[in-house]
């Protein structure tokens, strides 16, 4: 009976794993995408204060944006502890004893490079702090989403709808891939040899949140190019137009003298 209890639980571990797992990668994504809306409002409010030169609340700001950095270097190690035992279930290896170590990863205080952080420089643009070049002496995290493409392998087009695969970690536009499994089951990416099967795809919205992002900070390169063109523009035209003016000037003195 005991032989019969053990094995029941053994193979009811892997799903149970899983549910387990999938819950709490969308609780890691809701943090994650609650740290990121963070640095979007204190940027805006840093950009604000600038104007009014508010120093007071401008480090106010700071602190909490600093808080916001070490934030996402713990999501990030979350997150990275979560699909590694996503890859240990899948190849049937996992220690349920990992589970305790999730406990220790998102209590763990990490320490952070603020000057290589991108939300962290882009705040500090929008607030005028100057950063240090050479950054802080404590250097163990880095922000490798600055460098993470949002092309779609299939596509090659900017994604849409993107879904990832859990087996390997590739993301794809959702419309990309389903076309793509019509005629080939592996994964697109180059030197990738896992297979896909799209009932198990995620929704990345880890790469959502940062398409809206890089659009996000397009709209306003480009607002703000056109801002200094116009305003380019304007300082051009009101030369001419004060001669204009003063010709008149002296044309209507010739006619007042005649």
């Amino acid at each position: 009976m005991d032989d019969d209890l053990e094995g029941n639980i053994q193979r009811a571990l892997p799903s149970a794993a899983k549910m387990a797992l999938y819950a709490a990668k969308k609780q890691n994504y809701e943090v994650l995408k609650y740290t990121l809306d963070g640095f979007e409002s204190l940027c805006r409010n840093a950009a604000l204060l600038k104007e009014y030169a508010d120093e007071e609340h401008i480090a106010a700001l700071d602190a909490s944006a600093k808080a916001f950095v070490k934030l996402d270097a713990q999501v990030t190690a979350y997150k990275a502890r979560l699909e590694k035992m996503e890859g240990d279930v899948e190849r049937q290896r996992l220690d349920p004893a990992d589970f305790e170590t999730l406990v220790d990863v998102a209590a763990a205080e990490p320490t952070v490079d603020f000057a290589r952080h991108e939300q962290y420089k882009r705040f500090c643009e929008q607030a005028g702090i100057e950063l240090d070049a050479e950054g802080d002496e404590d250097v163990v995290f880095q922000q490798s989403e600055s460098t993470r493409s949002t092309t779609c392998p299939v596509t090659l087009g900017e994604m849409e709808n993107p879904v990832r695969n859990p087996s390997c970690g590739h993301t794809y536009s959702r419309k990309g891939i389903e076309a793509h499994l019509k005629r080939n089951r592996k994964c697109p990416v180059a030197g990738c040899p896992q297979k896909i099967v799209l009932s198990n795809l995620e929704r990345d919205v880890e790469m959502e949140i940062l398409i809206e992002r890089r659009k996000t900070t397009t709209e306003q390169h480009l607002q703000a190019g056109n801002s200094a063109t116009e305003s380019t523009f304007r300082s051009r035209g009101a030369h001419p137009a004060n001669s204009d003016d003063a010709g008149d000037d002296e044309e209507e003195e010739e006619y007042v003298v005649d």
